[in-house]
């Protein structure tokens, strides 16, 4: 699928460290591709003039149970989306401006919840609108923002947009994915089969080097960093870091790699002192132990 060729410059959301699951019950399904590429739904690159700014959140049947990420103030709510779906708009105390759409017309009302009302993490907002069947989360930086905004494909992302990647995987545990060009060359250069810069785009040495990856690890060598090789490469990183079973711990050190361009700190850690969790637009490495659960996502 296309991407914007803007999409791997979006800051990855920080907020809250360890933010609820948005649909208590249902079984976490996403797809890690999906910001900048082109969409919405039932949108090809040629039929639709925008870019796809968010993350499906997807499979929730029709009256599923909606919550709060975490505390926020309700800036927005029963606002028009699509297929008569409505959205609710969240100024968390973090600091970000959650987008929620997809929820069934009216239904915040059984839990009375407001405009101007403040919500506290887990609380219930509304329900999903069956035929819609999911949330789209959209996160951007939240000053002065009251509503979200369409990323024209004609155009460069819209100021304050964030990527809610790595946001949405620790709803739900799961690993961080290696979704941007300098996590994916980070991490073959920890595994010993990438020399260059990792801060370059990807190119043929990117590619030669995952194929010699893949070879090594048993994966069909096409060069393309499917969900196959995605996850032989996060075993073999855990495996040099001594985790086991389903939970690995990895401890920051003292060389870890981060990206400063200005944007808000991001919880980050370091494997080896050299896989950079978050990818372009972290300031800063935490301190701490960051759990990675090890599931898989259907997406």
């Amino acid at each position: 699928m296309a991407r914007s060729t803007d999409w791997e410059k979006l800051p990855m959301a920080a907020g809250d460290p360890a933010p609820a699951w948005v649909l208590p019950g249902v079984a976490p399904k996403f797809a890690t591709w999906s910001v900048g590429g082109g969409r919405p739904f039932n949108c090809t690159l040629e039929t639709c003039e925008r870019w796809h700014a968010g993350i499906d959140l997807t499979g929730a049947p029709d009256g599923a149970t909606i919550v709060a990420p975490e505390d926020a103030l309700v800036v927005g709510i029963d606002r028009g989306w699509s297929e008569g779906a409505k959205a609710a708009f969240l100024r968390t105390k973090t600091g970000l401006f959650l987008v929620l759409g997809g929820f069934k017309a009216g239904s915040h009302k059984e839990f009375d919840i407001q405009t101007a009302r403040e919500v506290r993490k887990g609380e219930k907002l509304g329900r999903i609108l069956g035929s819609y069947g999911m949330i789209h989360l959209e996160t951007y930086a939240a000053e002065g923002r009251v509503a979200n905004s369409v990323w024209w494909k004609s155009e460069p992302p819209p100021d304050g947009l964030q990527n809610p990647t790595s946001y949405v995987e620790r709803m739900v545990g799961a690993k961080v994915s290696l979704v941007q060009t300098r996590q994916r060359h980070e991490a073959l250069a920890t595994l010993g089969y990438f020399a260059g810069d990792v801060g370059a785009a990807w190119g043929p040495a990117s590619e030669a080097a995952l194929r010699a990856a893949q070879t090594a690890l048993g994966v069909d060598a096409d060069g393309k960093w499917g969900p196959k090789t995605e996850d032989a490469i996060q075993r073999k990183l855990a495996d040099l870091q001594g985790c086991a079973g389903d939970e690995c711990s990895i401890q920051p050190g003292a060389g870890a790699t981060a990206v400063t361009t200005g944007a808000d700190p991001l919880r980050a850690a370091s494997l080896l002192g050299k896989i950079v969790i978050g990818a372009v637009g972290l300031a800063g490495v935490a301190t701490g132990v960051l759990i990675w659960k090890w599931k898989v996502r259907d997406v």
